[in-house]
């Protein structure tokens, strides 16, 4: 089982060497990206921390402002790195850097592995009654343009349709995806640029981007409806940090993931969920 783990990432340089030394086993590989706003010099301690592991690919860096299609690129240019690197992956997990493992990485391995190709991704039809403006359909149907934060620009003439007759989706923008469903919407990215033409002009697109081009496909019926992450959006600001009071929640929570996470705020969670972890592979 050999998972490719793509990783995007834009602080917190000595958190991402840890998640992915917890992750990484002898047929793992990490693609990162590493938004170009982030301080050159936190870019250097990333990879001066990862350089000895021979299993981590940096991407080059370009801008990801939120709600724009710089955080899809940054997928798109993970994948093409694994297919660069002839990497024969199993799966596809897209992580961020506040990401951190609730299992074993073997575990987790094991885990895609008996899933047999299925893949793993929390997806819901649009419209959706939480997703304000026509449910959602608002961020596909009208232009959009993102040029840094807070500064969005709707321009309300202008009414589009999807490509190729797709019907929207929309979905947690981190998943678990088996080879055949990446090789399906890379071999459509690749056909069609037209599909990343439409999508750099929708409002959060890593919400409604791999989740459209998933869930349209001939592969759709083997999607599970689970992104396998342990995410707590009950609490300002969401999604909230994760500290030692979750501890319980999240080795209960049956996940393989949790987010998010940030050392600064509370670093001893991550010494906890190592020791939990560790305990977990030792009794198996």
């Amino acid at each position: 089982m050999t998972i490719g783990y793509v990783v995007s990432a834009y602080k917190l340089p000595e958190q991402l060497d840890r998640l992915i030394r917890r992750l990484r086993t002898e047929s793992s590989h990490f693609v990162v990206h590493v938004d170009r706003k982030t301080d050159d010099r936190v870019y250097d301690e990333m990879l001066q921390r990862t350089q000895d592991l021979g299993c981590v690919d940096f991407v080059d860096r370009h801008v990801c402002h939120w709600g724009g299609f710089g955080h899809v690129r940054a997928t798109l240019k993970g994948i093409e790195r694994l297919y660069a690197e002839d990497i024969d992956f199993d799966y596809v997990v897209l992580l961020t850097g506040q990401d951190y493992p609730l299992r074993p990485a073997r575990e987790i391995e094991r885990y895609l592995a008996e899933a047999e190709g299925r893949s793993f991704m929390s997806y819901w039809p649009l419209p959706r009654a939480a997703w304000s403006r026509r449910g959602g359909l608002d961020r596909v149907e009208r232009w959009h343009l993102v040029w840094k934060r807070p500064v969005h620009l709707q321009v309300p003439f202008i009414r589009r349709r999807l490509p190729r007759d797709l019907t929207p989706w929309g979905a947690s923008p981190y998943w678990c995806l088996g080879r055949g469903v990446v090789e399906d919407v890379w071999s459509l990215t690749q056909e069609d640029p037209q599909l990343i033409r439409f999508f750099e002009h929708v409002w959060i697109p890593d919400e409604i981007f791999f989740p459209t081009l998933v869930l349209n496909g001939p592969l759709r019926d083997t999607v599970v409806n689970d992104d396998l992450r342990y995410v707590d959006w009950s609490r300002a600001t969401a999604p909230a940090i994760l500290g030692t009071e979750d501890l319980d929640l999240l080795m209960s929570s049956g996940k393989l993931f949790a987010r998010k996470f940030d050392a600064t705020v509370d670093a001893e969670i991550l010494d906890l969920l190592d020791e939990r972890v560790d305990d977990r592979e030792h009794a198996v």
